[in-house]
């Protein structure tokens, strides 16, 4: 296996674990702001509950890429003995990083007054979205 087949996975398993830590992010900031917008004080228990947070989903996509790093490693080992043309692609990451990018998305929108906040997260993700090359999946085959 040569580097070119390996850059896009990493490349693609780097916006993944950055866009779940910019998701948390995004949810903690959006609760301070609404808490100080309440008069609420700001604790250490609320900051530890977003690091503990932020740790399960990390967790969780690790043990996802593991998976996914057996799985393509079988794909290239069949594939090389010419049984199955399966392409190297990290499925269950992908898929997890996504649902957990979509839940502080719905966190970052509950318990809001204004429904301006889910139209421009909805906005936002479109916006991302529209900018993915339109081949790059088909690159990682």
């Amino acid at each position: 296996m040569n580097l070119t087949r390996i850059f896009p996975i990493l490349l693609l398993l780097s916006v993944e674990y950055s866009g779940v830590f910019i998701a948390v992010i995004a949810d903690l900031v959006s609760g301070l702001r609404k808490s100080r917008s309440r008069g609420e004080k700001c604790t250490s228990w609320g900051l530890r509950r977003s690091v503990d947070k932020l740790l399960r989903y990390y967790l969780a996509l690790i043990a996802l890429s593991l998976v996914d790093f057996m799985a393509i490693a079988a794909f290239i080992l069949l594939r090389d003995s010419g049984s199955v043309a399966i392409p190297e692609f990290p499925f269950l990451t992908t898929f997890g990083a996504l649902s957990l990018a979509l839940i502080e998305v719905k966190s970052i929108c509950e318990k809001s007054e204004d429904k301006g906040d889910l139209r421009r997260a909805a906005g936002m993700l479109s916006d991302l979205l529209s900018r993915i090359p339109a081949g790059f999946l088909s690159r990682l085959k």
